[in-house]
C-alpha cells in the first residue's frame, strides 16, 4: 500500500504553485497524495490540470493571508478533521500561514511532518515592530515543536536556524522538460523588461516603478497582479493581471531582460525559469536571489538603482546561457525530487 502524504498550503499559486506542481507530479505515482489549499487571487481556475489526476485536492474555505482569529481557528478544524480522516503518513506545510496553523495540530506519533516558509513572513521589513515581533515570536515558539524545516534556499535555511534547530535545505528546482516546449525561434528577441508575480510589498512595485521612470524608452511589463497595483505608475509599464502559466510562459519567451525587485524571497521559481530561459536576468542582493546569480557571473545582484542602471548600461547578454547551463546542473527537478524522497523516507517525529 501506497503511504499518503497529504500537502497543505494557503498561498496556492504564483512560484509556490509551480513548485508544488513539479515535486507532487514526480512523486505521485508512489505516494497517495492529497493538497489541503487556500484560494487566492492568483490561484487558477483549473487549478485541477496542474496536476496528476490521481492527485486528490481539497479547498480549505477559510484559509486566509492575513492573521483573523475567527477564520484562522476554523480553518484549523478543518485542517484537522481532515487529516483524522485521510490519516496520512507524512503532512508537509507550505507557506508561513499555513505553517503556524499547521503546527498548532497534535499528530499521530507514526506522522512526520514538514514544514516549507517559502519566504518568512518575519523577513518583511515594511511591516510595523509589532507585526514582525509577532510573526518572529510565532516562528520561534512554534520551532519548538520536532517538526523538521525544509527551507526552500540556503539563505532561507540560516533564516530558519534563528527559529529552529529542526531544519535543512532542498533547493527549489524546475522542470525543464517541460519547460523546453516553450522555446521557439522567437525567444529573447525583444528589448524589454519584465517581471512575474504578486505586486506587494515582498515583490516592491515602488522600485521597479522607480527604475522604469528612469528609462522611459525601455518597456517594462509586470506579469501578475496584487493589492499595491496603483504603485505601478510609469507610463512605460505594462500590468497584465494573472494568466494561465501556460500563456505567461509563451508570452514571456520574446523578452530580454527579466527583473525580480524583491525585499526577500525563498528561492524564486520565477528566476529559476528565467535563467533557464536565457534570460538576462537582474535580481535585488537579497535572501533567494543571491543564493541563484553570482553577480557579473550568471545574471546581476545590484543593491541599488544605480548600481542597476550602470549593471544594465554594461550589461553582457551571453550571461543568459552561463544561466541555462547552471539550472540544468544545479536546479534539475530530479535532483529535487531525490532530496525529498531520501527526507520524507528517512526522517522520524517523537
Amino acid at each position: 500500500m501506497k503511504k499518503k502524504i497529504v500537502h497543505i498550503v494557503e498561498s496556492f499559486g504564483s512560484g509556490v504553485l509551480s513548485y508544488l506542481s513539479d515535486l507532487v507530479s514526480g512523486l505521485a505515482d508512489d505516494y497517495d497524495i492529497t493538497i489541503l489549499y487556500g484560494e487566492r487571487q492568483q490561484t487558477p481556475k483549473n487549478i485541477n490540470d496542474y496536476f496528476p489526476s490521481n492527485v486528490k485536492l481539497i479547498k480549505i474555505n477559510n484559509f486566509t493571508r492575513n492573521i483573523n482569529p475567527v477564520k484562522d481557528i476554523r480553518a484549523t478544524l478543518e485542517i484537522r478533521g481532515l487529516l483524522r480522516k485521510i490519516d496520512p503518513d507524512i503532512i508537509h506545510l507550505h507557506s508561513s500561514k499555513a505553517g503556524v496553523l499547521g503546527r498548532l495540530i497534535h499528530y499521530k506519533k507514526h506522522q512526520k511532518v514538514f514544514y516549507t516558509p517559502h519566504g518568512y513572513a518575519f523577513l518583511n521589513e515594511a511591516d510595523s515592530k509589532t507585526k514582525h515581533l509577532i510573526y518572529y515570536d510565532a516562528e520561534k515558539i512554534l520551532g519548538f515543536r520536532n517538526i523538521e524545516t525544509i527551507a526552500c534556499s540556503k539563505s532561507e535555511y540560516l533564516s530558519s536556524l534563528k527559529v529552529t534547530k529542526h531544519s535543512k535545505y532542498i533547493n527549489n528546482s524546475i522542470n525543464t522538460h517541460k519547460l523546453d516546449t516553450f522555446f521557439s525561434d522567437d525567444s529573447n528577441t525583444q528589448d524589454v523588461v519584465f517581471t512575474v508575480g504578486r505586486i506587494d510589498e515582498q515583490k516592491n512595485p515602488l522600485l521597479f516603478n522607480e527604475i522604469a521612470e528612469l528609462m522611459p524608452n525601455m518597456k517594462f511589463i509586470w506579469f501578475g497582479d496584487g493589492n499595491q497595483r496603483a504603485l505601478l505608475t510609469a507610463k512605460n509599464i505594462k500590468v497584465t493581471g494573472w494568466l494561465p502559466r501556460e500563456e505567461l510562459l509563451q508570452k514571456t519567451q520574446k523578452y530580454k531582460y527579466f527583473i525580480l525587485t524583491s525585499k526577500w524571497e525563498g528561492l524564486p521559481i520565477s528566476l529559476l525559469e528565467a535563467m533557464y530561459f536565457k534570460k538576462t536576468c537582474f535580481v535585488t542582493n537579497v535572501s533567494g536571489n543571491k543564493d541563484t546569480i553570482i553577480d557579473k557571473v550568471d545574471g546581476y545582484c545590484f543593491d541599488t538603482t544605480k548600481q542597476f542602471l550602470e549593471d544594465f548600461e554594461s550589461r553582457d547578454d551571453g550571461l543568459g546561457l552561463v544561466a541555462h547551463k547552471k539550472i540544468q546542473k544545479e536546479f534539475s527537478r530530479e535532483r529535487m525530487l531525490g532530496e525529498y524522497i531520501e527526507t520524507y523516507e528517512r526522517h522520524n517525529n517523537d
